[in-house]
C-alpha cells in the first residue's frame, strides 16, 4: 500500500489532495509559509540534463559557475559511508538492507554497475512541488518515480498526523508533523513569543517587533504613537508565498482596515545595502532529527537583491510604496524589465560566497556576521522543538522517518545585526539560474548522503513481524533521568542503544558534504537552559560531541540481531 501496510491510499484522494503548493493552499495543511523564491510548479517538469553537470557556464556572462569549496568527494570512498552502510545491513538483515550512494557525476542509467550496487527496487513519491535536482539526484541513484505504494523516499505535502503511523523503517518524508509551527508568519511569532516569556528576553534577538491583528491592533497603534506617529510598518498575510500580499505603510490607523487578519512587524528601515540595494540571505537549512536534535546548515546560499536602489535621488529613503526597491523577494524583482542572468556577484542574485567576499571588501569580518546567523536558526528551531517532539512521540514510528530542508531568509541592518523574516518549510530549488544549479544540485546529494537512504527487500518487509516494544526497565528509565537533570556522567554508562545513536551522529556528520553541523557543535551546552525539557538524547550527545575523541569511552558492541 501507500505506506508499506496494507491498505490502498489512491493518488487524487482526499488525503492526497489536502495540500497544494505555495500558491492556492488549501485543507488542513494549508498556509505552511512563504517560499519567497523561485516557482517550483506543482507536476512533473522534464528531466533537465544540465542538471547533471558538476560545473555549469553562465549563460550571460560566460563565467564558468564554479564554487570549489562545494565540490566533494565520492562518498562511497568514505570510511564513514563503509561503517554506515555495515551497520544498517546488520540492523536490517531480514530485509536486506542496503545504504544507498548519490553522486553528480555516477549515473546509474548510463555508467557501468559498480561493485556493491543495490539490487532492490528504489522508488520516489512526489505529491506536490518539485525540481530537477531532486529528481535528478534520484534517477541517478537509481530510484524511479511511483504513484503506488513501497516507495524510499517521499517529497511534496506532508502527511497528515496519522499517515506517518504506516512508515516503515526505511520510508524517509521530506517534512516533520508540525513544522507549520514555523511556516506560517503568525505561529512563527506566537512561538518565539512565548520562547522569549519561557526564557527571558534575551534569549531571541532576532525578530522584529511584531502585532497579530486582528487581535493586537490596539498594541499596534500605540506603538505608532509611541514613535510618534512616525516609521513604515510592514503588513504581511498569515500565510502567503512570493511576496503575495505584502505592503508597507506609515499609517496603519487608516491603511490597514479594522478586523483586517493580518500580521504586522516594524519595518527595517535601517537596512544594510550593498551598491545601494537592499538585499536578504536565503539560508538552507537541515534537520534530521529532532530528538536529539541535529541542525546543519549548507555552506551555501543565495543574496536576494532588490532590483531598484534603496534610496531615491534625493538620498531618502524611496517611497514606500515601490516594492522592487523595499521588498528583496526574486520572484517580484525578476520581472523588472532591468533584470537578466549575469555572473555571481552581479545582478539579483549572489552566492552567500561572494556576498562573504563583499562583505570583507567593505571592511566588515563576516565570521561573525554568519555565527550569528547560525545562532538564530539554531534558537528558532529551539522555539518549536518541544512542539514537534510531541508529534513525533505520537505519530512516527521510526526515529530516522522524517527529516526537513528550511529556507531561512535572514536580514542584516547596517550594524551587521541579523533578522528573521520568515521560514520556508518548502523552499524552492527551482534551478532558473546557472547559480541555482551549482548550489542546488550539490545541496540535494549532499543533502540524500548525510540521511542515510537504504533500500529494502519489500517481500522481506512484508513477512517481517514487528517486534514488541520493550519498555525501558525501572533502573534504565532511572539512569535516564538522572542524566538528563545533571545528576549522573552522560558517557559513564553507555548502553547499546546510546551506542547505536552516537554512531548514527558520527556518521551522519562525516557524511555531511557541504553541510556543516550547528548543533550539537563546540560549544552548544549553552543551548541546553533554552529547551523546553532536558531530554536525555540531547544532554548525552551534547557531551560525546564536547569530549575529545581520545577520551571518549569505548562504545558497547551492539547486539548482531538488533534492529
Amino acid at each position: 500500500d501507500e505506506f508499506g501496510g496494507g491498505e490502498e491510499w489512491e493518488e487524487g484522494s482526499e488525503d492526497g489532495s489536502a495540500w497544494t503548493d505555495e500558491e492556492g493552499q488549501d485543507g488542513e495543511y494549508a498556509d505552511l509559509g512563504d517560499d519567497g523564491g523561485d516557482d517550483e510548479g506543482m507536476g512533473e517538469e522534464d528531466e533537465d540534463s544540465s542538471d547533471l553537470a558538476t560545473t555549469d557556464t553562465d549563460s550571460t556572462s560566460g563565467v564558468e559557475m564554479r564554487l570549489p569549496h562545494l565540490e566533494s568527494e565520492d562518498v562511497e570512498q568514505l570510511p564513514a559511508f563503509a561503517q554506515r552502510r555495515a551497520r544498517l545491513a546488520a540492523q536490517g538483515r531480514d530485509v536486506g538492507a542496503h545504504l544507498v550512494p548519490f553522486s553528480l557525476s555516477y549515473d546509474r542509467r548510463r555508467d557501468p554497475p559498480r561493485e556493491g550496487e543495490c539490487q532492490h527496487k528504489l522508488f520516489f513519491k512526489i505529491d506536490g512541488a518539485s525540481s530537477n535536482c531532486v529528481r535528478n539526484a534520484w534517477r541517478r541513484a537509481g530510484f524511479e518515480r511511483t504513484s503506488k505504494g513501497g516507495w524510499n523516499l517521499w517529497w511534496g505535502r506532508p502527511l497528515k498526523f496519522q499517515e506517518h503511523k504506516k512508515l516503515n523503517e526505511y520510508q524517509k518524508v521530506c517534512h516533520f508533523p508540525g513544522t507549520y509551527y514555523l511556516g506560517r508568519k503568525d505561529n512563527l511569532a506566537r512561538n518565539v513569543s512565548k520562547f522569549r516569556r519561557s526564557k527571558g528576553p534575551s534569549s531571541y534577538p532576532y525578530l522584529p517587533v511584531t502585532y497579530i491583528l486582528p487581535d493586537d491592533r490596539a498594541r499596534l497603534l500605540q506603538d505608532w504613537r509611541d514613535r510618534g506617529e512616525k516609521g513604515l510598518y510592514i503588513v504581511k498575510p498569515k500565510a502567503s508565498a512570493r511576496g503575495q500580499g505584502i505592503r508597507l505603510v506609515a499609517k496603519p490607523d487608516v491603511e490597514i482596515k479594522k478586523g483586517a487578519n493580518v500580521l504586522v512587524q516594524r519595518y527595517i528601515d535601517d537596512p544594510l545595502l550593498i551598491d545601494g540595494r537592499k538585499f536578504d540571505m536565503r539560508v538552507y537549512v537541515l534537520v534530521t532529527s529532532f530528538d536529539p536534535l541535529r541542525v546543519y546548515v549548507f555552506k551555501e546560499g543565495l543574496a536576494r537583491f532588490c532590483s531598484q536602489e534603496y534610496h531615491g535621488e534625493n538620498g531618502k529613503v524611496g517611497g514606500y510604496k515601490s516594492k522592487l526597491r523595499h521588498l528583496t523577494n526574486y520572484s517580484l524583482n525578476k520581472k523588472s524589465a532591468a533584470v537578466e542572468e549575469e555572473g555571481d556577484g552581479e545582478g539579483i542574485k549572489w552566492s552567500l560566497s561572494h556576498l562573504k567576499e563583499r562583505l570583507a571588501a567593505m571592511g566588515h569580518d563576516p565570521a561573525p556576521v554568519f555565527e550569528r546567523v547560525d545562532d538564530l536558526v539554531v534558537r528558532t528551531l529551539l522555539s518549536v522543538e518541544d512542539k514537534i517532539n510531541a508529534n513525533m512521540g505520537m505519530y512516527v514510528p521510526h526515529r530516522g522517518n522524517c527529516f526537513e530542508l528550511f529556507g531561512f531568509d535572514v536580514m542584516l541592518d547596517s550594524a551587521l545585526h541579523p533578522w528573521l523574516i520568515e521560514v520556508n518549510t518548502s523552499p524552492s530549488l527551482a534551478t532558473e539560474w546557472q547559480l541555482d544549479k551549482r548550489i542546488k544540485n550539490q545541496l540535494a546529494v549532499d543533502m540524500f548522503n548525510l540521511l542515510g537512504v537504504c533500500g529494502y527487500s519489500r517481500q522481506g518487509m512484508r513477512a517481517r513481524e514487528e517486534p514488541p516494544k520493550k519498555d525501558a526497565g525501572f533502573a534504565d528509565k532511572l539512569r535516564r533521568q538522572e542524566i538528563a537533570t545533571g545528576r549522573r556522567p552522560p558517557l559513564a554508562s553507555l548502553t547499546e542503544g546510546d551506542a547505536d545513536l552516537l554512531m548514527e551522529c558520527d556518521e551522519e556528520q562525516a557524511l555531511a558534504g557541504s553541510f556543516v553541523r550547528v548543533f550539537p557543535a563546540p560549544g552548544s551546552e549553552r543551548y541546553l537552559p533554552l529547551f523546553a525539557s532536558q531530554r536525555y538524547s540531547n544532554v548525552l550527545l551534547n557531551a560525546w560531541q564536547q569530549t575529545p575523541r581520545s577520551q571518549r569511552p569505548p562504545l558497547p558492541a551492539p547486539g548482531a540481531g538488533k534492529r
